[in-house]
């Protein structure tokens, strides 16, 4: 049996492996975001991650992926790492604190890029 049914077959409310997905990833995203020590590298390690989820939910969803919604997904999540860039540069100095803060907010990011994907497809079903 494939992996995505044992999961349907375990898990049978759509919210709740929605919400598997989106953990997980934050989960992976605060872990790259902590671990990386060259500035600026955590946004290259994030965007797999988020990809990976959005692809993740709309497979959930049963949708596919166009030409243009792997574009957009990629040109949003090159946004999300211009708009991270500023601050972890500053957060990098920090001992400690600064690791915990950049993964909180690569955790915060992902999960709302990920409950947003979810409105998206419970609205539209599409990405587009």
């Amino acid at each position: 049996m494939r992996l995505k049914e044992e999961f349907r077959k375990y898990v049978p409310d759509q919210d709740k492996r929605c919400a598997a997905i989106i953990h997980s990833a934050s989960a992976a995203a605060a872990t790259a975001a902590a671990a990386t020590v060259i500035p600026g590298s955590d946004s290259v390690a994030i965007a797999p991650i988020q990809v990976a989820m959005i692809t993740a939910l709309a497979d959930e969803f049963e949708v596919h992926w166009s030409d243009a919604a792997v574009r957009s997904t990629l040109y949003a999540t090159l946004g999300t790492m211009v708009g991270r860039g500023g601050a972890n540069l500053v957060l990098r100095w920090v001992p400690v604190y600064g690791n915990l803060i950049r993964a909180g907010v690569a955790a915060s990011v992902t999960q709302g890029l990920g409950w947003a994907v979810v409105k998206k497809l419970r609205r539209d079903g599409a990405l587009m």
